[in-house]
């Protein structure tokens, strides 16, 4: 059985997406770093506050390399830019895996981007972590016509729901 640790210092939503999307896999959830990292086949940085000297898989909330800093979404917004996105990557060395992107129209409000980001964040990184696990190629497009998480009421990303 395949086993994931994932690193948090907050609780957020996609812990509970990536562990019940990913019910053929062990997941461990840590929120201060365990002595037994190296025994799991992927590690998971959720918002994990510190230092890892292990090669795992973060989320950042802009399109890398842009915007490479703490507060990535408010940068953005200063500079103007009308594409942001998520970037799913590994971390040493780094090694981009997926990104994802969102339009920020002139009407947009950083709550809303924000929001958007963080619901993204929770379809996205259970599917990219899948596919990983199961050594399969995907392309973004491919993966979100089939991943209808049932509760969107028929409006997200091509679902029949």
């Amino acid at each position: 059985m395949k086993k994931i640790a994932i690193l948090y210092s907050t609780y957020t939503p996609t812990i509970d997406a990536i562990i019940s999307k990913l019910e053929y896999v062990e997941v461990a959830c840590f929120d201060s770093l365990p002595e037994n990292l190296s025994e799991y086949d992927l590690v998971v940085n959720i918002n994990f506050a510190s230092e890892i000297n292990l090669n795992h898989i973060s989320v950042h909330y802009s399109l890398l390399p842009a915007f490479d800093s703490e507060e990535p979404l408010r940068d953005a917004i200063l500079a103007g830019v009308k594409v942001t996105g998520l970037t799913f990557y590994y971390t040493s060395p780094r090694k981009i895996i997926a990104q994802y992107p969102i339009f920020i129209s002139n009407a947009s409000h950083y709550d809303d981007v924000e929001r958007e980001l963080e619901y993204l964040e929770q379809v996205l990184y259970p599917l990219i972590l899948d596919k990983i696990l199961r050594n399969e190629p995907f392309e973004l497009k491919n993966l979100l016509s089939k991943g209808c998480f049932g509760s969107c009421g028929g409006g997200c990303l091509g679902c029949s729901h």
